[in-house]
């Protein structure tokens, strides 16, 4: 849980970073550090998180409660995106191809789900 809960604030603050660089004009080098920095902090939370193992139950029911709140909140902030830039006629592709992968991953994780459980 602690080196989860240190990647995650890791992940955050070098996003928050990259949000806020145009008035702090980086260097290529130290560009280039947080690139690698961002992309290592979510390798290692990404290994915790496939690693994690409920002990009973109810810790499984918090696990996947907490697996669909933070989906959820991911495509809602991701539809927010798409439809602030709808009105300000100015749509990053990006935004739209993070959506797509995220439902058809989830689409295709269910239907595996499914015919294999």
């Amino acid at each position: 849980m602690v080196i989860e809960t240190i990647s995650s604030v890791f992940i955050l603050s070098i996003a928050i970073f990259f949000l806020n660089n145009k008035s702090l004009s980086m260097p290529m080098t130290v560009q280039s550090t947080l690139i690698v920095g961002i992309i290592v902090a979510f390798l290692i939370f990404s290994a915790y998180i496939f690693r994690e193992k409920s002990k009973d139950e109810r810790e499984s029911i918090h696990i996947l409660t907490a697996g669909r709140i933070s989906y959820l909140v991911g495509v809602g902030a991701l539809i927010l995106g798409i439809v602030f830039q709808a009105l300000v006629h100015n749509i990053d592709p990006w935004l739209i191809i993070a959506l797509c992968a995220m439902i058809t991953s989830k689409l295709l994780s269910r239907i595996y789900s499914y015919f294999k459980m």
